[in-house]
């Protein structure tokens, strides 16, 4: 499949089969995020993949509904002692950490995409509360939660969202 097509098959998935996904395309997954791009190539992505019972259940706390019926998801966070930082045109105080850990949650999504794996990536959630559940260390900051599974055929027979004309979003100057 080509990137475009790939571009457009991508949906945000609700309703998940009830099986695992298994840990050979987890690790494609991951590697997909391993080798995104970071500002200075500084690697700040900190992921945890939840697959037991405990860990969903934790998510569930955090995140609710929108966990939806998933049985594995990954919490992407960025390690702020990595993340670069630096002057950012009139910011002084930049840290380059959450949108690396953005662009490396869109390479895991795509990937899945390609190895047929549907995602929902949600970022409507407490951070402090995930940091919390989580015990996570006070530099490490959860970003967003990528839930992962199969699409039930439901969802796959479901037309895609209609998108915006390029004309829309797009202006040349």
């Amino acid at each position: 499949m080509s990137f475009i097509d790939l571009c457009h098959t991508r949906r945000s998935v609700r309703t998940f089969e009830d099986r695992p996904v298994e840990q050979e395309k987890i690790d494609l997954i991951l590697e997909a995020g391993r080798v995104s791009p970071t500002a200075a190539n500084k690697q700040p992505q900190v992921i945890y993949v939840l697959r037991s019972v405990e860990a969903m259940d934790k998510a569930r706390e955090v995140v609710g509904r929108m966990m939806h019926n998933a049985t594995t998801a990954l919490l992407v966070c960025y390690d702020s002692n990595e993340s670069w930082k630096g002057e950012n045109f009139g910011e002084p105080d930049y840290d380059g950490g959450e949108v690396d850990a953005a662009i490396v949650t869109t390479s895991m999504m795509m990937e899945a995409t390609d190895l047929g794996v549907g995602t929902l990536w949600v970022r409507g959630f407490n951070a402090p509360k995930a940091s919390e559940v989580f015990e996570l260390p006070d530099h490490i900051h959860p970003v967003c939660f990528l839930v992962l599974g199969y699409p039930t055929q439901a969802v796959l027979a479901k037309p895609h969202t209609p998108r915006k004309e390029l004309e829309e979003t797009v202006s040349v100057l």
